[in-house]
């Protein structure tokens, strides 16, 4: 109702404006007046419901169920908003909304026609000047000169309004407005004060889900506490609106102007990052459970940013943003941090380059070297692995023993998913394995093979009856049994495709080699290059498909006898010859002398 009064008031600044902005803003007014009055009287009825079930005010007694379906009727008509739909107003949340879009509608024409001050246009900002015509030259505005650069940065509309004692930036994003206010002399004795409202469109329509945008309110709160957004000031106090979806952050009491306008610009940099954070953020855990609501985002908001859970996630989020988009640049936000910060951002960035999404074991020695490197403190050196373990546990959970050497030669199953600096055991380093075989098996199948210790994943009487049962576990195997030959062959004879898995030596067996191209042609790829020169090896997979030739080595698909020999008997061994060969004007026409067909590739 107070929102409601105060734009009418702010309307009747315009006076008997005629103007076409002005007189349609005032038409609408009435509407919106009467939209409350249907609320008032909607939420009202509904309050009586729930009320009257309680106090026992009611004839007919009604079911649980019944009741809370009459609650949430109630926070339907308090808290629904769909910004598509917001004309409609079915609630005090779409009113506010609509109001809040309104206000800055109306700033420029109002401002204009009651000369309360001058207007200008730069791109998409309308810059509302209401200062003192002629004022002190000895008090430099709010509003710096470089800061319009700034703020056009954003490639958005909104409104700046310019006062002596105050500076309001309403910017667009998206559908609802960010609301940044500089003010001199702030209301309540908060005294010089930095303000920011920002508010989200919580609906499902544009495919992010209102859960990553409550992320990406905490994360910018955490990011302005990093960056110390309040620092010489009294506090940072962020609290957040459900009803109107939006988080305040103040930071009052600030010791001079200038201290005022530094935090400006390290908030107006910080916001330009924020536009597509979410789609980040819902691809990331913050937290155990990672359930959100405007309950926990409160909670969550006035946490220590320094306490172990809170810089855990922040950092995870940094780390994880990068690591998972592999951007090769860092937002400026980013560049106001603190140097660890940077740190991990710049590692983080390392560590996707060095991600390889074929051969995860081209991953795992690629972490460890950078991991290993003598630049990063063996505390850092931690971190990074906790983080690499929540995103790609399989290529750095065999590097444990690495950054811890004290776990080496110990039997253990780590727990999936730690959202700590500390390491968490299924099974604890303290057990012993001939004891507790079962325990460890179970662990293992359920959690995976990676997540073993070395000794573990190179017991065979452990490791053989899971590749049993998960033939692809072969892959996390230990070097030792990756070595084995019944173990292989457990696992090939139910798939030729894990002979990828096993050791050079294995890929060199020609038992192995056989085994695995019976059950799966293509495995030969997989063998080593002595099997893949063996003809009779060849030959045996390409009766299945002459596909298959292009897997032989390069010395087989060079030898010009052998591939004539070929083509003779099938035309489309042609297309695997050695390049060398298909460039050989006599080894083409001998080619189509032994088989008129391979012409087809020759057009």
């Amino acid at each position: 109702e107070a929102l409601l009064d105060g734009y009418q008031a702010f309307l009747g600044l315009a006076g008997d404006s005629r103007a076409l902005e002005v007189q349609s803003l005032r038409i609408e007014l009435p509407e919106l007046i009467n939209r409350l009055k249907a609320l008032k009287k909607t939420i009202r009825s509904r309050l009586k419901a729930i009320v009257r079930s309680l106090d026992g005010g009611e004839i007919r007694q009604i079911s649980f169920h019944q009741w809370l379906a009459a609650c949430h009727q109630l926070r339907s008509s308090l808290q629904a908003l769909n910004p598509k739909e917001a004309k409609q107003i079915r609630s005090i949340h779409e009113l506010i909304f609509a109001l809040h879009q309104r206000f800055v509608n109306a700033l420029a024409p109002v401002t204009l026609v009651s000369r309360q001050g001058r207007i200008s246009t730069e791109k998409k900002i309308t810059y509302v000047d209401c200062t003192t015509p002629g004022g002190s030259d000895e008090k430099a505005p709010l509003l710096r000169p470089s800061w319009k650069a700034l703020i056009e940065k954003f490639l958005c509309s909104g409104t700046v309004v310019i006062m002596d004692d105050a500076l309001m930036v309403n910017l667009k994003l998206g559908s609802h407005v960010c609301l940044i206010e500089l003010l001199e002399k702030a209301e309540g004795g908060k005294e010089r004060t930095l303000r920011l409202k920002f508010s989200d469109q919580f609906y499902e329509d544009d495919g992010i889900s209102n859960t990553a945008k409550l992320k990406r309110m905490w994360f910018l709160v955490q990011l302005l506490k990093v960056l110390e957004l309040d620092k010489d000031a009294d506090s940072m106090k962020p609290r957040c609106n459900a009803v109107a979806g939006e988080i305040i952050v103040e930071c009052t009491r600030m010791p001079s102007t200038h201290t005022m306008q530094e935090a400006f610009e390290k908030l107006i940099t910080v916001l330009r990052a924020m536009r597509d954070v979410d789609l980040d953020m819902k691809k990331i855990d913050v937290f155990e459970g990672d359930q959100w609501n405007f309950s926990l985002l409160a909670q969550r908001l006035n946490g220590d940013v320094a306490a172990e859970a809170d810089s855990f996630a922040f950092e995870h989020c940094l780390f994880a943003m990068h690591y998972k988009k592999f951007i090769s640049y860092i937002p400026d936000c980013f560049l106001l941090l603190p140097s660890h910060y940077q740190q991990f951002i710049n590692y983080a960035l390392r560590f996707a380059k060095g991600c390889n999404k074929v051969h995860r074991h081209k991953s795992e020695d690629n972490f460890r070297e950078i991991l290993m490197s003598n630049e990063i403190a063996e505390e850092t050196r931690r971190k990074f692995l906790h983080h690499l373990l929540f995103l790609d546990a399989k290529s750095s959970a065999p590097l444990v023993e690495d950054v811890y050497p004290d776990l080496r030669d110990k039997c253990y199953v780590i727990k999936p998913s730690s959202y700590s600096y500390r390491l968490s055991f299924e099974i604890p380093p303290d057990q012993w394995l001939s004891d507790n075989k079962e325990t460890f098996q179970k662990a293992l199948l359920k959690h995976g093979l990676h997540y073993g210790s070395r000794r573990v994943r190179n017991d065979k009487g452990l490791v053989l009856p899971i590749i049993a049962e998960c033939p692809e576990e072969l892959e996390f195997a230990g070097k030792k049994m990756k070595n084995d030959k019944e173990v292989v062959m457990t696992a090939i004879k139910q798939h030729g495709i894990w002979l990828d898995y096993a050791s050079p030596e294995m890929k060199d067996d020609e038992d192995i080699v056989k085994t695995a191209i019976a059950h799966f042609p293509p495995a030969l790829g997989y063998a080593s290059e002595r099997i893949r020169s063996d003809k009779n090896i060849i030959q045996m997979v390409i009766n299945v498909d002459i596909v298959s030739l292009k897997l032989a080595s390069e010395k087989v698909l060079k030898d010009r006898d052998y591939m004539l020999d070929l083509i003779e008997k099938n035309h489309r061994a042609f297309k695997y010859a050695a390049p060398d060969l298909k460039d050989d004007t006599a080894f083409i026409e001998a080619a189509k002398k032994r088989n008129p067909k391979v012409r087809e590739y020759l057009r």
